[in-house]
């Protein structure tokens, strides 16, 4: 039976400015990096303290040219995810003085307070501070 979810994938152009933002600009960490010999990179990140793992993927040198260029057509095309705060003031201005464009300004609606913000490849993500029911 599946037992949890360890690793969801984002393609992304460059593994190297990827992970330049997500560290810098949202506070992940680099949870892995190792390089294979055909110059393929399995590079994930993670949020301190959270089990899951984002695999920066530049799919160039792990597929054939036709497949690598339709994930990378891909990129800045992900469903949009949802990201929790416990405080949403803080981390908004947090965000957005590390230069992350939100798309929204910040509103409540009935499960909380939110805004969209976009990564350096367009993909959005909903800033989120639920209420408690």
């Amino acid at each position: 039976m599946l037992k949890r979810l360890a690793h969801v994938t984002l393609y992304v152009r460059d593994c190297e400015e990827a992970l330049r933002f997500y560290t810098e600009k949202l506070g992940f960490e680099k949870r892995m990096d190792s390089r294979m010999d055909n110059g393929a990179r399995w590079l994930t990140i993670g949020l301190p303290g959270q089990e899951v793992e984002i695999v920066l993927h530049d799919p160039v040198h792990w597929h054939g040219e036709e497949v690598a260029g339709q994930m990378l057509a891909q990129v800045g095309k992900n469903p949009m995810w949802v990201w929790e705060t416990d405080d949403f003031a803080e981390t908004y201005e947090t965000l957005k003085r590390n230069g992350v464009t939100f798309l929204s300004e910040p509103h409540e609606v009935m499960y909380g307070t939110e805004a969209i913000f976009c990564d350096l490849y367009g993909n959005q993500y909903l800033l989120l501070q639920p209420v408690s029911f």
